[in-house]
């Protein structure tokens, strides 16, 4: 019980303490008049503070100049003179307390405000609903003008950061420059690079060099991790060994039997790199985890390979939809951290068989994913043909269906080999 009653005293005393030091904050003109309309006198739990706050208001209309705390302890003096002694010491500790209180950052008392106004709000709708429940209420009206009346204490606080459109910072930001460039020179053309905040949406069929094509672009010749980017890969298809495997060989431009036999060599290529580079197994993982981690580790560059299986929170009522939900979630996480995403995905298998493929043909997805899309990549390889060829061509064509960068678009013909994982132009 001594327990029990210490903890509501200190809960007591911690919300007096926030409450005195909200008066303290109101005091400043500027911040009561931006603020006055949340500022209700009866979200103040005590009758000492109510009538403190109701000397403010007072203040506020009869007075143009700015006042101070001294200022309302002698108009609350010189207008309850019929205090008692005791009932005067109390009303001076808490102005002690008021003048020795630090001002609130206005935006954190703004949301004190807001979060007081709610409670309040929502013992009044308990208030209702127990004599609608007693028959004392026996229409919706009340109730009809309680939600028109409180309606803005639900709504956020509103702060916008407006963009600059002076001429010179919109040249500036706008200058085509990459962080991180493509090491793919015929594709550069299109592609010159990726910068943080963007979504690169990449799509093949199975067995076409999907895994291999960011492997190559992060760890081959003059790749992104050779730039100094920090790669973190989240496989939830293939086993992570085989994903590490393709970016081992991307770097050091041998086979696996290669480096078996090269040890050395192998090291001179692969070292320098290692340690920007996270592979993790990602299997189940979902869009929260993702995030948790991107936050956690600060990748300049994300590879979500498949990203369609990175799942979002809710229900859908078709599969598209929550692609769409996937996409978009990708995009804000990329633009929130400031990373660069490639999201891999499969072309439908309307795409098998076909050079030229085109947005309508990314499995699964109408047009979500493409519409979230900075830039929208698909690779496809040139088919077999009949009595002329024995195994698959190692040509890889890589189509830029969107680009937001620089609007080029077009197709990009290169020579893969599946063995070290590497393109040439």
């Amino acid at each position: 019980v001594l327990a029990k009653n210490f903890f509501q005293s200190e809960m007591l005393q911690k919300g007096n303490m926030m409450e005195l030091a909200l008066l303290r904050t109101l005091v400043a003109r500027e911040f009561y008049e931006e603020n006055k309309t949340l500022a209700k006198e009866r979200i103040f739990r005590s009758k000492e503070t109510r009538a403190i706050k109701n000397t403010i208001d007072l203040a506020m209309v009869d007075y143009e100049e700015a006042i101070g705390v001294g200022d309302v302890e002698a108009l609350f003096f010189s207008s309850n003179q019929a205090l008692t002694t005791a009932q005067k010491d109390i009303y001076k500790l808490l102005f002690n307390k008021i003048s020795l209180c630090t001002p609130l950052n206005h935006e954190v008392a703004q949301d004190v405000l807001r979060e007081l106004n709610r409670e309040d709000a929502a013992n009044e709708l308990m208030d209702i609903a127990f004599k609608m429940s007693n028959g004392e209420l026996t229409s919706l009206h009340k109730l009809v003008e309680f939600i028109d009346r409180r309606e803005e204490d639900f709504l956020p606080s509103l702060k916008i950061k407006f963009e600059s459109v002076d001429i010179d910072e919109l040249l500036k930001k706008n200058e085509l420059e990459f962080r991180w460039k493509i090491n793919i020179p015929t594709l550069a053309a299109l592609i010159p690079g990726v910068n943080g905040g963007q979504l690169i949406v990449g799509a093949a069929r199975p067995n076409t060099g999907k895994t291999s094509s960011h492997a190559f672009l992060c760890a081959g010749e003059n790749g992104f991790l050779h730039q100094g980017a920090k790669v973190m890969v989240l496989a939830n298809e293939e086993t992570t060994n085989r994903v590490s495997a393709r970016y081992l060989t991307a770097s050091c431009d041998m086979t696996l039997k290669g480096i078996r036999n090269n040890r050395e060599k192998a090291m001179q290529f692969f070292y320098p790199i290692r340690d920007n580079l996270s592979v993790v197994d990602a299997t189940d993982w979902d869009l929260d985890r993702m995030e948790r981690a991107v936050k956690q580790y600060n990748p300049d560059i994300l590879i979500a390979d498949m990203a369609d299986k990175f799942q979002p929170e809710g229900t859908y009522t078709a599969h598209h939809e929550k692609l769409k939900a996937t996409y978009i979630r990708l995009r804000i996480i990329a633009k929130q951290y400031k990373c660069a995403i490639f999201a891999m995905s499969q072309l439908s298998a309307e795409a098998e068989g076909k050079v030229f493929v085109d947005m309508s043909m990314l499995e699964g997805s109408k047009t979500g994913k493409a519409s979230e899309a900075d830039i929208l990549f698909c690779i496809t390889k040139t088919p077999m043909i009949e009595g002329q060829r024995e195994e698959d061509s190692s040509e890889r064509h890589w189509l830029v269906l969107k680009n937001k960068l620089n609007g080029k678009h077009g197709r990009i013909v290169t020579m893969f080999d599946p063995e070290t994982a590497t393109y040439r132009a």
